[in-house]
């Protein structure tokens, strides 16, 4: 199968390149020109496609021939307009220029767009959890990322094409460790915010496997499948665990769900009064966001495992190679 993967040059975009190739598909892997990769550092079976996404260009040329699309592109930082160009802009410009009859798209959306409000007693997200109903009370990314997968489906839909929606939940590994599961540092102390709430991890590796076994899927029409690694420590169990590999992690202090929960309200409490609700609260003040980085959830892969089988790095491997990695 000829699969175009977008945002190739990105920290999931390049494992997936690499699974995809593995898998004995041919790819067309999509570079901003800002970063293309060496000539002599492309392997055998992948054709780099320059090209911005957030423009028309000659890139459009190279989409002819495609049977598969897997779309990583997206802008995870920055304001509002400059996440609506490369998450929105982007998409829209991709979606114009696709063939007809294309065999699948595999579109990778985010956990952020769930509502992590909605789980009630015993609090279990999957697949059935609805999505956020307020995005503005969220960041431009679950903003961003909700009219994405929005888009996606809709163009998929009117056109007949199957379509998988991936959602991962916090992809690790080298080059990206989350903190090792701090929420802040204040000199040599870690403070772990919700000590005891799991994080919903998901090794890098692991994560591309998945996108590209979703090529090979029977199934018709739309398939949303959450991914993230059957092992999913505690922000405390994660930290413990980088120090025992290595990282350069400081002494841990535990902040209780609870109180993190009080000091937001405190916060929203004196945005109110003094700011009209307006004042721009750090994540870690902000209650909807404080929901979605540490309320106590479980997160079910019961689909992706019946679908994917066993994954690949389990996280003792994974914690050692991310954490060699940021070694000096």
């Amino acid at each position: 199968m000829k699969v175009l993967v977008t945002g190739a040059g990105g920290f999931l975009g390049r494992a997936v390149v690499v699974e995809a190739l593995a898998a004995g598909h041919e790819v067309l892997a999509m570079h901003r020109p800002a970063s293309l990769p060496e000539a002599e550092m492309v392997p055998a079976g992948v054709t780099v496609v320059p090209g911005d996404l957030r423009q028309g260009g000659s890139w459009r040329d190279a989409l002819g021939s495609i049977d598969a699309v897997i779309h990583c592109a997206a802008a995870a930082s920055g304001d509002l307009p400059t996440q609506l160009a490369g998450t929105v802009l982007a998409t829209e410009n991709l979606l114009a220029a696709l063939p007809s009859g294309l065999a699948r798209f595999a579109h990778v959306s985010s956990f952020s767009v769930y509502d992590f409000a909605a789980p009630n007693w015993p609090a279990v997200l999957d697949e059935n959890t609805p999505l956020e109903p307020r995005p503005l009370r969220r960041d431009a990314y679950t903003q961003t990322k909700l009219r994405q997968e929005r888009m996606v489906r809709e163009f998929c839909a009117a056109k007949g094409i199957p379509l998988a929606v991936l959602r991962p939940g916090a992809i690790y590994g080298p080059g990206k460790h989350w903190d090792y599961g701090k929420a802040l540092a204040i000199g040599p102390f870690d403070l772990i915010f919700a000590p005891l709430s799991r994080m919903r991890l998901i090794h890098v590796r692991n994560c591309a496997a998945e996108i590209v076994a979703v090529l090979e899927l029977p199934e018709p029409g739309e398939t949303m499948i959450n991914l993230v690694d059957d092992e999913q420590p505690t922000h405390w169990g994660y930290h413990h665990g980088a120090r025992g590999a290595g990282a350069p992690v400081g002494l841990a202090v535990p902040v209780p769900y609870l109180a993190v929960r009080a000091l937001g309200a405190l916060a929203w409490l004196a945005s109110k009064t003094f700011f009209r609700g307006r004042a721009r609260l750090p994540e870690w003040l902000d209650l909807p966001r404080q929901q979605v980085r540490w309320r106590p959830i479980r997160y079910r892969n019961a689909l992706a495992r019946r679908l994917f089988g066993k994954q690949q790095v389990r996280l003792s491997e994974g914690l050692q190679e991310t954490v060699a990695t940021t070694l000096p």
